[in-house]
Protein backbone atom coordinates (compact mmCIF):
# COMPACT_ATOMS: atom_id res chain seq x y z
CA UNK A 1 0.00 0.00 0.00
CA UNK A 2 1.41 3.39 0.98
CA UNK A 3 4.87 3.99 2.44
CA UNK A 4 4.74 5.03 6.12
CA UNK A 5 5.45 8.72 5.39
CA UNK A 6 2.64 8.96 2.83
CA UNK A 7 0.23 7.03 5.05
CA UNK A 8 0.98 9.41 7.93
CA UNK A 9 0.45 12.47 5.71
CA UNK A 10 -2.81 11.05 4.34
CA UNK A 11 -4.07 10.19 7.82
CA UNK A 12 -3.33 13.71 9.04
CA UNK A 13 -5.17 15.13 6.01
CA UNK A 14 -8.11 12.75 6.49
CA UNK A 15 -8.43 13.54 10.19
CA UNK A 16 -8.34 17.28 9.53
CA UNK A 17 -10.96 17.12 6.78
CA UNK A 18 -13.25 14.89 8.85
CA UNK A 19 -13.09 17.19 11.88
CA UNK A 20 -16.06 19.47 12.43
CA UNK A 21 -13.77 22.51 12.19
CA UNK A 22 -13.62 22.38 8.39
CA UNK A 23 -16.98 21.14 7.13
CA UNK A 24 -20.18 20.05 8.77
CA UNK A 25 -21.07 16.33 8.79
CA UNK A 26 -23.72 16.60 6.05
CA UNK A 27 -21.36 18.34 3.60
CA UNK A 28 -18.56 15.85 4.33
CA UNK A 29 -20.92 12.92 3.69
CA UNK A 30 -22.19 14.39 0.41
CA UNK A 31 -18.64 15.03 -0.83
CA UNK A 32 -17.62 11.47 0.09
CA UNK A 33 -20.62 10.03 -1.73
CA UNK A 34 -19.93 12.14 -4.81
CA UNK A 35 -16.26 11.10 -4.83
CA UNK A 36 -17.19 7.43 -4.50
CA UNK A 37 -19.69 7.68 -7.36
CA UNK A 38 -17.16 9.52 -9.54
CA UNK A 39 -14.71 6.67 -8.89
CA UNK A 40 -17.32 4.20 -10.16
CA UNK A 41 -18.57 2.83 -6.83
CA UNK A 42 -22.26 2.05 -6.54
CA UNK A 43 -24.15 3.36 -3.46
Amino acid sequence: MLPPEQRQAFNAFHDRVRSQDCLDQKTTTIIGLAAAMAAGCQP
